[in-house]
């Protein structure tokens, strides 16, 4: 398992769990051609005031360019080294193309350096790594990285672990049924790509922070408590001692409904294509 336990030196690391890239990553050293530089912003706006609480400080990075929409048809690619990426929670791969070119791809659970993929929009085999349309990939089938619009890129399943399933196609023949990882089943077009297997770093949710620290170093301040505050910095301050929130439901600094408010818009035009919400 690449989880380690760290040596309780300190009481600050004593349940602190970390990855063990060395036991995963083939390299340190980003790809120079595709990193940009990242501005940091702290959380402000064009005029300096705090629009997104709890940003700032963090190490620096660099962004690393992911080719979400694999649209380099019928052209083998093999996996030259397995990377660690700052900007998400899975691991990357460098491929390089049969003409040279090199792209950056989210890297699939078992996917090893050495390996060929492949991106086609007709049939091909159905291994880890390789991308086609989602009408030509069989039920059942665990896949991710999926399009939600043709050409667009993949937008869902991008996450450590994560993966959604094939179910079938839907009565008119022009969409394939998928089951999310959230439990929700949805409709997607017959020609929005996907890559099939799941994405790496499937321990990732058994990572214990165990410090503040950790997260200055992420870039994520501190988060105060509504209820302790005063009544003009939030609905849930002010009071003698423990007050209870004072309102019929939990409410944000500015007042609004939360935890449990629905937010997505009801008039949204892709609600049609939701077969079951998650749960």
């Amino acid at each position: 398992m690449p989880i380690r336990r760290v040596k309780a030196r300190s009481s600050g690391i004593r349940q602190t769990i970390i990855i063990d890239y060395k036991k995963v990553l083939t390299t340190s050293v980003p790809e120079k051609s595709l990193v940009v530089a990242i501005k940091k912003h702290s959380g402000r706006n064009n005029n300096g005031k705090i629009t997104v609480r709890h940003h700032g400080g963090g190490y620096k990075k660099k962004y690393r360019i992911i080719d979400f929409k694999r649209d380099k048809i019928n052209k083998v690619a093999t996996v030259k080294s397995i990377e660690y990426d700052p900007n998400r929670t899975s691991f990357i791969s460098l491929v390089v193309y049969e003409d040279g070119e090199k792209r950056y791809i989210i890297t699939p659970k078992d996917l090893k350096v050495g390996d060929k993929i492949l991106s086609s929009n007709k049939q091909i085999d159905i291994k880890v790594g390789n991308a086609l349309p989602i009408s030509l990939i069989p039920e059942g089938t665990f896949v991710h990285n999926i399009e939600l619009y043709p050409g667009r890129g993949g937008q869902m399943i991008r996450s450590a672990g994560s993966s959604a399933q094939i179910l079938g196609k839907d009565e008119t023949g022009n969409y394939m049924i998928v089951k999310l990882s959230s439990g929700e089943v949805r409709k997607v077009s017959n020609l929005c790509m996907a890559t099939v297997g799941v994405v790496s770093n499937e321990e990732h949710n058994l990572v214990v922070v165990g410090k503040a620290g950790i997260n200055r170093h992420k870039g994520i301040r501190p988060t105060v408590r509504g209820s302790a505050m005063n009544p003009n910095d939030h609905p849930h301050g002010g009071g003698e001692g423990r007050s209870p929130v004072g309102h019929d439901a939990p409410r944000t600094p500015w007042g609004k409904r939360h935890m449990g408010v629905k937010t997505r818009n009801k008039k949204k035009a892709s609600n049609a294509l939701i077969v079951r919400r998650k749960k």
